[in-house]
């Protein structure tokens, strides 16, 4: 054994001693910090303590003779490397220093000192690492900015940007697939982005990421889409200032020609003996090892230089290679930034951050048109160059960045908060606020948030325009966030802002149009994110993320459809198909304690006259006529059941409407559906020519088993998913509706409600009352009563009361009938008539009786000089037999105001007492026990009127129990 190399082992044996010393020193600091120990160490003890450790670094790669920062590169070459260094405990040492980064805030004082002295030994360790470590390392390093004062990030970002990156992200395994290392850049960015403030830093790692990688797009959109609110702002910022633009007419060219930064500070020229050090900004890079620790002993390698150092050190070793350093971009061009450019069309296409093209454009990333880029990168050429295109469409992206680019959509349409929910709100208190409420808590202020949501629609707009084969999930998670947008966004132009009147023009202009291809090319997919209850994958946004009850869930649905209304997104057909969905689940998830909350947004949009729909009246409530036409009774009563919702909102619904709607409900129920489309086809076989009857019959059974569109219309029937994750009730509302079986206890219930409905809106809308048979009202509900009775047999059927119950259901639905007929007429009647009924009447029923005698002139005119009030003539509806009857006779009865029931016995009316209500088969009539006879005024009881009726010398009869 020789005495040097005796020496030199035990120097190697002192040096580990030192070492492992040393770490036990850094874990105790670790302790005293995490326990808080005292007395607590300093940051200028650890960062004593953390300068050996760099210092011995370099010397140990002082003395290695192959380049380690060249064999980084190589994963394969990491054995090699690894083999070229003295055994020490350069993992340990990783770990040790990564410890005292988590227990950085609880250092007291000489926290920039600590920091600056740890930047540089993670520098420093770089070449001394495994490879799970180095792919660790650029995280970990810009973890630091978590922990460190802000005074210290520009050391961070310069760590980065020119010892740690450059030697991590660009490790190529033997497949040439991507290092772990490269697959964290987006993490490195958000962290940056997140805890940095300075534009400048942004600016920096980006254009360093952008030269040293190809795909850096992913990186930044997986930002936007994943990253934190005050990151994502940023990214998207980026995004469009670097990246040319996909669409010139789509952007605010004044916001993006804007310069982002003016601070950036340069990286410095690191030789120690620097004749400008401070000034000199650094052009050239120096690789080996060696001649960086010579020139800067105090610096991780590499070195880099500027010109005047550079030319220095080449005089002295002129088999040196430099490389050069791009400078950062110092305005971000449109056009290409070719002198030579021939092209017609000089939009930028492309941006190359290579040396070879950047030497043509002083050293800074150059811009190219689509022909320019063509020409200088191509098979022949240009093939290695780091170059970064315009965005491509969504559907032409990789499945991975696919994704990445529809969460940025939502991300960025999610950051849009409304400036004012309030319409009437004024902006001056918005204003006055500016500096504490409207400001979040990630220091976002609201305008900021609602450029970041125009962001997402020009990447909406621009990129992400779909065709036949984008898959509905995908495109349906767009479109709901988009209609949280419209919503959040629909009161912004009440601020006085530009930011508003641009959003309001962004959506005129672009949006409306994109959402009518959609509209062309996925309807249904258009029309389910419309619905009260989407799909699982459209309910993204505003309620949906949020524990609601149903009732707020249908309310702020609403209102995310009147958002859409002034953009003449919802058509007609549009309404027709939507519409009843939302009323039907309204009808089975809302209480009816809470239908008031409906109130305000239900008459925003059915307002017949004031609707933001631009619908008249008929149209708009089309979805409910179309329910009356050639339908069962089951989607009729759906139907009413909608209109008792809105009338007992208080919503005033046509008339005219309701009596149209009724009349071919009623009518349906009379003649059958069937019915209905043989007239139909009657019609129209008139208009053809005329076939062979065997034809014929082949198409009628044909027709009959396909009915047009219209005939089949079922009921509505609202997904059960409607009870979400994000529903809070604590139990469903219950079904308030009586099932009946038969069709005609289906058409009692119809009949019911539409008497319920009318009468209600009646006093909604203010109809006078009493004013006689003579108005148009009047008759509309008298011929409507009448319709009932004929059609849907009230009173009429064969109903028996099987059941040995004490209520029968369809008993009491008839007892209803009548008494809201009963106040139909009363609601009508006039409470002062002027004269007796109408003189042609009383002409007809003489000529049906001419053997009956007539009353004497005399009794005729006392009888007129009696002070007796006729509310109106009888109506001709027969009332048919309520269960329990055996004889059936006509019975006029007129109301005075006096409460006397006027009987007409002959043409002349006699006033009797009122009597009290008898109960009759489980229906309550009014009958007189005691009548006035016309000629000797002498009272008979109803067992008298039998003789009375044979003798025929009354008019009117009554009925009786048998």
């Amino acid at each position: 054994m020789t005495g040097s190399f005796k020496v030199q082992l035990i120097n190697m044996g002192t040096r580990a001693a030192a070492f492992q010393a040393k770490l036990r020193a850094l874990h105790e600091y670790h302790v005293r910090l995490l326990h808080n120990v005292l007395p607590a160490p300093s940051g200028v003890d650890i960062a004593n303590n953390i300068k050996y450790f760099s210092q011995t670094l370099l010397t140990v790669l002082k003395d290695v003779r192959t380049s380690p920062h060249e064999l980084i590169r190589d994963p394969l070459e990491d054995p090699t490397r690894m083999s070229a260094y003295p055994n020490l405990e350069y993992g340990n040492l990783y770990n040790a220093l990564t410890m005292l980064i988590d227990v950085a805030p609880c250092i007291q004082y000489g926290q920039i000192v600590f920091g600056k002295a740890l930047l540089q030994c993670l520098s420093c360790i770089l070449p001394f690492l495994d490879k799970d470590l180095i792919d660790n390392l650029p995280y970990l390093v810009s973890s630091t900015i978590s922990v460190l004062p802000p005074a210290l990030h520009q050391d961070i970002v310069n760590a980065l940007c020119y010892y740690i990156l450059p030697f991590t992200i660009t490790r190529r395994s033997s497949d040439e697939q991507e290092c772990q290392a490269c697959q964290s850049v987006s993490s490195v960015i958000m962290m940056v982005l997140q805890y940095s403030n300075n534009p400048a830093h942004h600016c920096q790692l980006l254009e360093c990421l952008m030269t040293l990688k190809h795909n850096v797009v992913k990186d930044i959109l997986c930002v936007v889409a994943y990253g934190t609110a005050v990151s994502r702002s940023s990214a998207a910022k980026l995004l469009f200032y670097y990246w040319p633009a996909f669409d010139a007419n789509l952007f605010d060219r004044k916001v993006l020609l804007s310069k982002l930064t003016n601070d950036l500070v340069p990286f410095t020229c690191q030789r120690e003996h620097c004749p400008n050090a401070g000034n000199a900004e650094a052009a050239k890079v120096c690789y080996d090892h060696s001649i960086s620790i010579t020139y800067a002993p105090d610096c991780p390698p590499p070195l880099y230089l500027c010109i005047e150092c550079a030319n220095e050190i080449h005089r002295e070793h002129a088999n040196l290679e430099f490389g050069d350093i791009l400078h950062p971009m110092q305005q971000v061009s449109m056009v290409c930034e070719n002198k030579n450019c021939r092209s017609n069309e000089k939009s930028a296409f492309s941006i190359c951050f290579s040396t070879e093209c950047a030497s043509f454009n002083g050293n800074h990333p150059i811009r190219y048109c689509s022909q320019c880029h063509s020409n200088r990168h191509n098979s022949r050429r240009g093939g290695d160059h780091v170059v970064h295109r315009s965005l491509q469409p969504a559907w032409q992206m990789d499945p991975e960045m696919q994704m990445h680019m529809v969460e940025s959509v939502v991300s960025l349409l999610r950051e849009a908060k409304p400036l004012n929910f309030e319409p009437g709100k004024e902006s001056s208190s918005a204003e006055s606020k500016k500096n504490g409420s409207s400001l979040t808590a990630d220091n976002i202020s609201r305008e900021e948030r609602q450029r970041l949501g125009r962001y997402g629609i020009w990447l909406l707009v621009g990129r992400c325009t779909p065709n036949a084969d984008t898959p509905v999930e995908v495109l349906g998670r767009i479109l709901s966030m988009l209609f949280h947008w419209f919503h959040v966004t629909a009161y912004s132009y009440d601020a006085a802002g530009q930011v508003e009147s641009t959003i309001e023009k962004l959506k005129v202009d672009h949006v409306c149009n994109w959402l009518k291809d959609i509209c062309r090319i996925h309807y249904n997919v258009f029309i389910s994110c419309l619905l009260p209850h989407p799909p699982e994958y459209a309910r993204v946004g505003g309620h949906w993320e949020t524990l609601a009850s149903r009732t707020s869930h249908l309310k702020e649905g609403l209102q995310r459809l009147i958002c859409l209304v002034p953009y003449e997104v919802i058509t007609s057909e549009i309404w027709d198909y939507v519409m009843p969905h939302w009323m039907e689940a309204i009808t089975n998830d809302v209480a009816e304690k809470e239908l008031n909350e409906l109130k305000i947004v239900l008459s925003k949009i059915l307002d017949p006259e004031m609707s933001p729909l631009g619908f008249d009246a008929k149209t708009m409530y089309n979805f409910v006529a179309i329910r009356f036409e050639k339908t069962t009774a089951k989607v009729q009563q759906q139907a009413l059941h909608w209109l008792q919702i809105l009338t007992k909102l208080e919503i005033l619904i046509p008339l005219v409407q309701l009596f149209a709607m009724f009349g071919d409900g009623v009518r349906i129920m009379k003649y059958g559906i069937q019915h209905e489309l043989m007239r139909e086809k009657d019609a129209q076989s008139q208009t053809k020519a005329p076939k062979t009857p065997c034809k014929e019959s082949k198409e009628t059974k044909a027709d009959m088993a396909n009915p047009p569109r219209r005939s089949s219309i079922s009921p509505v029937v609202e997904d059960d998913s409607g009870n979400t994750s994000a529903i809070s009730d604590d139990e469903a509302p219950t079904n308030r509706h009586t099932e009946f079986s038969t069709d005609a206890e289906h058409n009692l219930t119809c009949c019911i409600l539409m008497l319920d409905i009318l009468l209600k809106q009646m006093e909604l809308q203010d109809v006078e009352q009493h004013m006689g048979i003579h108005t148009s009202v009047c008759e509309n509900v008298s011929r409507l009563i009448k319709c009932m009775v004929t059609a849907a047999r009230v009173g009429l059927s064969s109903h028996v009361c099987a059941l040995k119950v004490a209520e029968c259901a369809y008993c009491e639905a008839s007892i209803m009938w009548h008494q809201l007929s009963t106040k139909l007429v009363q609601f009508m009647a006039p409470l002062n008539p002027v004269r007796p009924p109408d003189v042609p009447i009383e002409d007809i029923i003489e000529e049906e009786k001419s053997s009956r005698k007539s009353p004497p002139e005399s009794d005729k005119e006392k009888t007129r000089d009696r002070d007796v009030s006729l509310s109106m003539a009888p109506l001709p509806i027969p009332l048919g037999p309520l269960g329990g009857f055996a004889d059936i006779f006509k019975l006029d009865q007129f109301f005075s105001d006096d409460g006397k029931i006027i009987i007409m016995a002959g043409p002349v009316p006699v006033a009797v007492p009122q009597p009290e209500p008898h109960s009759v088969g489980g229906v309550l009539v009014h009958m007189p026990h005691v009548c006035s006879n016309n000629e000797n005024g002498h009272s008979v009881d109803s067992n008298e009127l039998r003789k009375v009726h044979a003798t025929n010398e009354m008019d009117t009869y009554i009925r009786w129990e048998a």
